[in-house]
């Protein structure tokens, strides 16, 4: 191990996929007085075993420069190591690197990354999948599951979907287990949240915290046709809390058993079918950020 901050760069995220891009993260690191050194993946597969070597050589910290679907994927490897994670935005809304109070400048991020301290915080879990910001069922799920991964980087595309959902889909009577208590809900949409913005930047659950061991659940029940676009309006507000057909909760565990199966997505995948049982996993991450959570 050298005295070189690893930073993994998503080739493919944001600015990233410009050949200059090496280049010019050097030369940010170099003003910010941040030895670094680059390494340049273009696959998944590439990417988790360079990972891998990182956490093996016992390195105290690791930076990534992508979006957010590259920060979950690095989570999947770092949740519960002693590498710390840095995070140098590149991506279309950088959800966590918001929640955790992180620059989206480049220059900025890279002198939190050199003066930022590591903070635990907490990680949803499904099965076997940690996530940083929601998992759920409902017409989020349902539109990742009819478009695919990474719907949601293109706004007019995602609205597209969810608005073509709206118009088909019907609510389904659900079982929420919270912590060992049920509660029957009629369920357009139910997500069960670890930060406060999910998808696209959409603040879903505004008072989320990393840092509580607890997850957010926020339930939008039985909405008519009518009624969709209002609701999707109150929620871009951060108005849709105060709205009648909108429940919060939190919970360390919950468990969702709908009367027929739905899609489940974690963050912008699709992870299975319900019944689905989700918990909180908390201090499961090490970050590195020069803010107070």
């Amino acid at each position: 191990m050298d005295d070189l901050v690893p930073v993994l760069m998503n080739s493919k995220a944001g600015g990233m996929h410009d050949s200059s891009a090496e280049v010019q993260l050097k030369k940010i690191a170099n003003d910010a007085g941040l030895p670094i050194r680059v390494i340049k993946t273009a696959t998944p597969e590439a990417f988790k075993a360079e990972l891998a070597k990182i956490i093996h050589a016992k390195e105290p910290k690791v930076a990534i420069a992508g979006g957010d679907g590259t920060v979950a994927l690095a989570v999947q490897e770092l949740a519960c190591t002693n590498t710390a994670l840095g995070i140098l935005s590149q991506g279309t809304f950088n959800n966590f690197a918001s929640t955790l109070r992180l620059p989206h400048n480049l220059p900025l991020a890279m002198k939190a990354l050199k003066n930022g301290k590591a903070t635990c915080v907490d990680l949803g879990k499904v099965g076997d999948r940690y996530f940083t910001e929601s998992c759920g069922i409902g017409i989020f799920a349902d539109a990742l599951a009819l478009y695919g991964k990474g719907t949601n980087k293109n706004f007019f595309r995602g609205l597209y979907a969810l608005t073509r959902l709206a118009l088909e889909f019907r609510p389904c009577p659900v079982t929420l287990t919270l912590d060992g208590k049920d509660q029957t809900e009629n369920v357009t949409i139910c997500e069960v949240c670890n930060t406060y913005r999910i998808g696209q930047a959409a603040p879903i659950a505004p008072g989320a915290s990393v840092t509580d061991g607890l997850l957010d659940i926020v339930v939008f029940s039985d909405l008519s046709r009518r009624e969709v676009p209002e609701y999707m309006k109150a929620l871009r507000a951060q108005m849709h809390l105060g709205l009648p057909k909108v429940k919060a909760f939190r919970a360390k565990e919950v468990t969702i058993r709908p009367g027929r199966r739905r899609n489940v997505h974690a963050d912008d995948q699709v992870v299975g079918n319900s019944p689905v049982t989700i918990t909180v996993v908390p201090g499961a991450l090490k970050v590195l950020t020069d803010q107070e959570l």
